[in-house]
């Protein structure tokens, strides 16, 4: 996985013959789906498609079944007993910390990161717990769609900003990043151009996405504006660290928490571009 991620592409666990084009269309992590997008006849030979898949790359993540579930046990003993497990096992419905914890077990393996999605009341109740529950989870992602029908609201932006601002804050009370739900309909450029900058300015650190032309507008949009950069490369060179206390840039008092974010802004415009 890259060191940025701004974009995470999905593809149907059921439709292997798009898997190369999705590891190609350049986004930051592609996962391959085997919940939603995957019928319950073909779970099976989904699962078989994706490790097939996973053992010639192992640079992708994998979206299971809920933990607990029949075909979400079956997902994780799969990758238990396989040579090779996917860079990243996102866990669709996760729940609490355990779930976390029980994925990590049964995998075994510590090169494995562990994506939760929280799409739940109860996922959003232990958003915190869930986000800092093991060193192998570096980011969440908030699932909107379900939390839509559990809250008995609007799938848009307005009505979900109360859970994504609670998702901001447990992500970064852990640490860690914090993905958007795709932009469902692909055909509007300017529509997931807004999103996105609402989601860039509340604190996620990307967004998710279901076809390759979504890419290129995802990352245009988190990358900051030449303005940013400029004036972030300002900042550092006046200073020699995040405490450097208090220092007078262009006539600006600048401190640690300025200091802090012109870091974050070079080290996502240095990631992007070695990528």
């Amino acid at each position: 996985m890259n060191d940025v991620l701004r974009s995470l592409l999905f593809v149907p666990g059921s439709r292997p013959e798009r898997f190369e084009k999705a590891l190609g269309a350049g986004a930051d992590l592609v996962c391959i789906d085997l919940e939603d997008a995957v019928l319950p006849n073909d779970k099976d030979s989904a699962r078989d498609a994706v490790l097939k898949c996973v053992q010639q790359t192992q640079s992708l993540c994998v979206r299971i079944n809920p933990v607990g579930s029949e075909a979400g046990e079956k997902d994780l003993q799969a990758f238990a007993n396989a040579p090779l497990a996917p860079e990243v096992v996102m866990l669709a419905k996760c729940e609490s910390a355990e779930d976390v914890l029980h994925a990590q077990s049964v995998i075994g393996n510590p090169n494995t990161r562990f994506l939760p999605l929280i799409e739940t009341l109860k996922g959003v109740e232990n958003a915190y717990q869930i986000a800092s529950a093991s060193k192998q989870v570096e980011h969440i992602m908030f699932g909107g769609a379900d939390m839509a029908a559990e809250l008995r609201c609007d799938f848009s932006y307005q009505p979900l900003l109360f859970v994504r601002s609670q998702l901001v804050f447990a992500a970064a009370k852990a640490n860690v990043g914090l993905i958007d739900v795709p932009f469902v309909d692909i055909k509007d450029q300017a529509g997931l151009a807004a999103e996105t900058s609402k989601v860039k300015a509340l604190g996620f650190s990307a967004k998710a996405a279901i076809h390759p032309c979504q890419i290129h507008t995802i990352h245009h949009t988190f990358m900051p504006s030449e303005a940013q950069v400029a004036y972030a490369k300002e900042v550092m060179a006046a200073v020699d660290g995040p405490d450097a206390g208090v220092v007078v840039v262009n006539n600006k008092m600048v401190d640690r928490p300025i200091i802090l974010a012109c870091q974050r802004t070079l080290a996502l415009v240095n990631s992007a571009s070695s990528n």
